[in-house]
């Protein structure tokens, strides 16, 4: 779940908001979801393409496996739902709460600082770091203004070294 909110940039609402019907798995590898709710888009949907991952970080794998584990080509209803067995959709406010348990059980010791909207945040920073122009961001997380500056994180080494290149 983390992995895909992460590498699609997508909202805590986008997130919990798609079922099984919407995930395409093309020949070229990768996955394709179409979200029929997006804030951006209202009523019309939009759609997220991620590529197939290397190594550790695969979003489109994850979600084969998910979904391998929910029926394959059966599985119906929400991708992400509350429990095992359940029907429903998770709910978007569940996201973070997830979030920060697993980053306490991994160790993070500021895992309270984290919300569901650190996913989105974080995917449109690692982007940045490895050089996708603000355009292709803009694209990609489904930002229709330049308000996605306001979420890259710089941490303060980044700053450090930003100020040594002035002088």
């Amino acid at each position: 779940m983390f992995q895909l909110a992460w590498a699609g940039m997508l909202r805590s609402s986008e997130l919990v908001g798609f079922d099984w019907s919407h995930v395409y798995y093309p020949s070229v590898g990768g996955v394709l979801l179409f979200l029929p709710h997006s804030k951006t888009d209202p009523g019309e949907g939009a759609w997220v393409v991620l590529a197939p991952g290397h190594g550790v970080v695969d979003p489109a794998r994850a979600l084969r496996r998910l979904q391998d584990l929910k029926g394959g080509d059966r599985a119906s209803g929400p991708v992400f739902r509350p429990r095992l067995g359940a029907t429903g959709a998770l709910a978007k406010g569940t996201v973070a709460i997830r979030l920060r348990k697993a980053l306490e059980r991994t160790g993070v010791a500021s895992w309270r600082l984290y919300a569901a909207h650190s996913l989105r945040r974080g995917g449109a920073t690692q982007a940045v770091a490895c050089g996708v122009s603000l355009r292709l961001i803009k694209l990609m997380g489904r930002w229709k203004s330049d308000i996605v500056r306001e979420c890259l994180y710089c941490s303060p080494s980044q700053v450090m070294e930003a100020s040594a290149r002035m002088y």
